[in-house]
């Protein structure tokens, strides 16, 4: 439902009504937040790199028909991060990269039914890599398809599918954990 909504606020927006976007604002702001906070720590380069985004989707002249909004906005914030990092040079690129992290109270709502597999999985995911964390990010908790997480991260398909086998492999031995 939230994407077939997704796509008609879109295609409003595309169609000349400005409202429709500060709609999809509202909608979007905390979940990019979120993912922005993950990639940098900095909360006003976050906040600056959404207004930044939105203001340039409000003056764009035709925007495109999309795949997947979510996704668009994903990989666009983290792209903005990126780029207004390597400009302003006070956080490094490398650091960005050690700066993705999976936030416990995220486990703690997902699997109330046993805290202590939730405490050694939080340990565990630090043994992780970052780009690993981040793909764990994207498909679990944003629920995003292997493609809208190639397209943000900008890798292969059997890259994400590797990454993430990889990741929940590590982890099974570490945690008990289910299969997914």
């Amino acid at each position: 439902m939230q994407a077939n909504s997704d796509d008609i606020l879109w295609d409003s927006f595309r169609q000349g009504n400005k409202s429709a976007l500060g709609a999809l604002f509202e909608r979007y702001y905390v979940v990019l937040y979120q993912y922005g906070i993950k990639i940098c720590r900095d909360s006003e380069l976050v906040n600056d790199s959404l207004q930044d985004l939105f203001i340039e989707i409000w003056q764009q002249r035709k925007p495109a028909p999309l795949l997947s909004l979510k996704a668009y906005l994903l990989k666009s914030l983290r792209y903005k991060l990126i780029r207004a990092a390597k400009k302003s040079r006070h956080i490094e690129l490398t650091e960005l990269d050690k700066t993705f992290e999976m936030s416990h109270e995220h486990f703690l709502i997902q699997s109330e039914q046993d805290k202590a597999n939730v405490e050694a999985l939080t340990r565990e995911l630090t043994l992780l890599s970052p780009r690993q964390q981040e793909i764990i990010f994207l498909r679990y908790y944003q629920q995003l398809s292997y493609r809208e997480i190639c397209e943000i991260m900008q890798i292969e398909y059997q890259v994400a599918r590797n990454q993430l086998s990889m990741a929940l492999k590590k982890l099974r031995t570490l945690v008990k954990l289910p299969h997914f």
